[in-house]
């Protein structure tokens, strides 16, 4: 998932993304269970937990948390609503209905247990699946990854830049850690998940980085456009799809050489979306509805970015990871007709239909 715009190019020397360019900070999420224990201890009222409660709704993360739930979910929090909700979690305030994570406390603790014991390692590994699919150029801004707790089911991670809370201005992922739970049985099977959907972020944040210095990346951005909006997430959601999805278990038979029921389907699904967005009788809700199912929803029912993970997937068994590297860099056009030439040799293959073809 990601939210906001690219604010212009970064300083600094152009090279590959790197581990130092990345920072896991499980302080937040911390902050608060250090809190719950220590009001289990010495038990609540006499002040300063909810001193500390209001120190933690108003410290960076969760202040940048509050603006993103404001913007997306319309949520408007006071500071000692929020403090009352961080203190006694069974109160509650929109975006922080913190009971379920309340009572999985420990849970909770043993998932960030896990993710720092990883360390050096975990921010090679994200890096590393990242970069393989974005341009080498940079140059880049350190992105910040905030272990937060929310509400449960409101978000999982979440991609936001430019990040003003941060120093240097760099990209900042929210990580839900409530919904974290939801990734496996075990706190191993729930951080190996989490890595998957670290990458994915991973892709968005650096995207938003340097696509400003991209050209072809122009006539995507801000547009209201919905066709243009749908080929920009069939490359943007799609790649980030990509990373994620490429190397769970089980994605030898996600990415076939036979299109897959999930690959017809995704690729069905967009040619309907586009017809029904470009019919003279559909409404400018309407035509906004369709298009944001591209990216909204279930995972296979979000036809953009299904679609666009698997045309990723075929320009790479096709032409090798520097061609779809190269196609991302040119901007979502380029990566369509990409697409578009290596289905082509292919009559299996799911057509982009013409209109996204013909933005440029």
């Amino acid at each position: 998932m990601i939210s906001g715009s690219g604010q212009g190019k970064a300083g600094g020397d152009a090279r590959p993304l790197q581990p130092q360019d990345l920072l896991v900070d499980t302080g937040p999420a911390r902050q608060i269970l250090s809190l719950w224990k220590s009001t289990v201890r010495t038990g609540s009222g006499d002040g300063r937990s909810r001193a500390t409660a209001a120190r933690i709704a108003q410290s960076p993360a969760y202040h940048t948390l509050r603006v993103f739930l404001r913007d997306q979910f319309a949520c408007l929090t006071k500071d000692d609503e929020v403090a009352r909700a961080i203190e006694l979690p069974d109160s509650g305030v929109c975006g922080f209905g913190l009971d379920p994570a309340y009572r999985e406390r420990d849970s909770l603790s043993a998932v960030l247990d896990e993710v720092e014991s990883r360390g050096d390692r975990l921010r090679t590994r994200l890096v590393s699946r990242a970069a393989r699919y974005l341009p080498e150029g940079g140059p880049w801004r350190k992105t910040t990854v905030w272990f937060v707790i929310s509400s449960q089911t409101t978000f999982d991670a979440v991609t936001l830049v430019p990040g003003s809370a941060v120093a240097g201005g760099g990209p900042v992922v929210l990580v839900n850690l409530t919904d974290v739970l939801a990734y496996g049985e075990t706190t191993r099977e729930r951080v190996d998940g989490l890595e998957h959907v670290l990458a994915h972020e991973l892709f968005h944040a650096g995207i938003r980085v340097i696509e400003s210095g991209l050209p072809g990346w122009e006539p995507y951005r801000r547009t209201t456009n919905e066709v243009a909006f749908v080929g920009k997430a069939m490359l943007e959601e799609g790649v980030g799809h990509y990373v994620d999805f490429r190397d769970r278990p089980g994605s030898d038979s996600l990415f076939t050489w036979k299109p897959s029921s999930r690959e017809v389907d995704a690729f069905d699904r967009l040619g309907k979306a586009i017809r029904n967005v470009r019919r003279f009788d559909s409404g400018r809700v309407r035509r906004s509805e369709i298009a944001d199912m591209a990216v909204t929803g279930p995972t296979w029912g979000k036809y953009g970015a299904i679609s666009g993970m698997f045309a990723a997937h075929r320009i790479e068994a096709a032409r090798g990871p520097e061609a779809l590297r190269d196609a991302i860099a040119g901007g979502p056009g380029v990566f369509l007709r990409t697409y578009r030439d290596v289905a082509a040799t292919n009559p299996r293959l799911g057509r982009v239909p013409e209109e996204l073809l013909l933005l440029q």
